[in-house]
This record gives C-alpha cells, structure tokens and sequence, in this order.
C-alpha cells in the first residue's frame, strides 16, 4: 500500500477484500439476528398451544361434531350417520364419567364401527366423574383434606367421602345426563327406526337410576356393559338408590346386560345378582352375556358389538 505526502493509495485487490470483509461481517451481523428472532418465533410457538391442542376433536370430520348446551355451557355430541345400505337407527353412546364422547377403547369402537351394521352413532360428552375435584371445591382446597375434597391422588387409597359429598356430585353428575339426555330428540329423529341407548362403567349405574326414575326418554333397547355404581353403600341410607338389579327388574325395556372379567370388580361382584333378579323375564327382555374375551381389545370390542347387534335386531325384528 504506497503512500506519498501522507496520502495512500490502496490496490484494486485491496479495496475489493476490504468490501468483502465488511459484507461479510454484515451479513454475520444479519444472520446472527435472524438466528434470535428465530429461536424468539419457535419458543413462542412451542409455548403456545396449538389449535388441534385446544380442539378434543380437532381430529374429526367437522360435520361429526355438534354442541349442546349443559349447565350453561357447550358440550360436545358426535354424530356418525349409517355407512351402509341397512338403516336400522341409531345408537346413543356413553362412555365412564370423565372420559369424552371418542373415548379410547370400546366406546370409540362402537362409534365408529356400528355405523356399517346399520345404526348411526351419537356419542355424548359423559358427566364429570369422582376423580376429579368437586365442581364446588375452590382451588387453593384442592390439596387440603376437609369436608369440600373430592380429589384423589395416585399414591393414595380412596378414601371414604362424606355422604353429603358424594350425593352432591351424584345429583350433578345425574343433572348433567338429565339434561344432555333430553335434548337429543331431534338427534334422533334424524334416524328413523329403533333406538338403541348403550352406557359403560359407571355411567350404566347412572343412566339405569334416570330410567327408574322415567327422567329421560326410553329406548327401544338398553345395553349395559359392566354396570356398577362404585361408592352408594357410603351415602346415608335414606338416601342410597335401589340396586341396579332392582331397578333393572321394573323396566319392560329389553335390556342387554354385557359382563367382562376385566370390569370393575363392584360389576363382576353384582353381575350374578343382575342375572337372578332379572331371568323372571323373557329372553327378549333381559339378556346377561359373559364375555369370552376382555374389552381392552380389539377383539373384545367386536364381540361386544356383534352381541349388540345381534340382540338389536332380534328386539326390533330385523
């Protein structure tokens, strides 16, 4: 690089470097804050939860999904319509309390599966169930014991709620299907012929006290699978149901009463009771089916819905 009279002259090969150098550094500059602002845009949308997140059923065909309205808010009903040529009517369907309307396993199953035996599905949102805090608890009690706990922990052993506790949540839970119940009407009539109304779990013991009670509308078939109502021995006498049996015994609906040996051991205990209380019918009208295999598979669901199907048609003579 000469000098003269302290002026330098820099080579052509010098200058064109030196602009290199400093468009490199720019673009070092720029690159570096590309690489913030990127690192800025994924943290916040790993932070904020996506649309399907907040959507149950964002997996499901739009058109599947209705809403009712329940204590005051939306709640999801899922309605398949018949995939075949036979048109037979439709099933309602409701899984244990505190699951939803596509519960994994067998109500999921019969969801999706008994639309191509004949019958649309409509699937409903069950109630809120015991393992959760009552819908009273304020949440700072959540964690405390006291008369307003309904939560359990999984590294405890139930404990005995109070019998106010537990009527509360039972009356709740029973509002909740009371209500959903009564609004399906025009649901149903979408599909015309037999209507077939299929609870599981605790839900069945539920569903089973409403029908005693001629609170909602009555089926053409009733399905029960592996009925049972965990903790009414604790309520107040005075104020306990009558058994499932002796409910079941009054109706003159045809009931299929479906046991497994994988159910809640209240149902396997009680099934034998169901039986005797109940074979003074004909065999339209009662019918206990012990599964061969258990309802945590596939194969167990199918064998379920082929029995469903089976005693359906014989019901309503198709």
């Amino acid at each position: 690089m000469p000098c003269i009279s302290g002026h330098c002259f820099y080579s052509p090969l010098y200058i064109k470097l030196t602009a290199l150098w400093f468009h490199s550094l720019e673009v070092m500059v720029q690159l570096g804050q590309f690489s913030q602002l990127l690192i800025v845009t994924i943290s916040i949308l790993l932070a904020a939860p996506s649309a399907k997140a907040q959507q149950p059923y964002g997996h499901l065909p739009a058109d599947e999904i209705k809403f009712i309205t329940i204590d005051g808010k939306q709640t999801e009903v899922l309605v398949r319509s018949w995939q075949s040529k036979k048109h037979f009517g439709s099933a309602m369907i409701i899984a244990a309390s505190d699951t939803d309307a596509d519960a994994a396993g067998l109500a999921s199953y019969l969801r999706t599966n008994i639309n191509a035996r004949g019958w649309a599905s409509i699937s409903l949102t069950p109630a809120k169930g015991l393992y959760r805090p009552n819908y009273a608890t304020k949440p700072e009690e959540v964690t405390k014991a006291g008369t307003e706990q309904l939560q359990l922990t999984s590294n405890k052993s139930t404990p005995k709620y109070e019998s106010s506790q537990l009527l509360e949540l039972r009356n709740f839970q029973q509002s909740n299907l009371n209500e959903a119940l009564n609004q399906l009407t025009s649901t149903t009539s979408l599909f015309p012929g037999g209507n077939i109304l299929i609870v599981i779990d605790d839900t069945a013991g539920m569903v089973t006290n409403l029908l005693y009670d001629k609170k909602i509308p009555t089926p053409d078939v009733l399905v029960i699978v592996n009925a049972y109502r965990e903790f009414e021995y604790l309520i107040d006498p005075q104020s306990q149901r009558k058994s499932i049996a002796e409910q079941l015994v009054t109706m003159s609906i045809p009931i299929l009463d479906i046991q497994s040996a994988d159910a809640h051991p209240n149902s396997i205990e009680q099934a034998p009771t169901r039986l005797n209380y109940n074979q003074v019918k004909p065999a339209k009208y009662y019918r206990q089916y012990q599964m061969s295999l258990d309802l945590s598979s596939p194969s167990g669901w199918e064998e379920a819905l082929d029995q469903i199907e089976g005693f359906s048609r014989t019901v309503i003579g198709r």
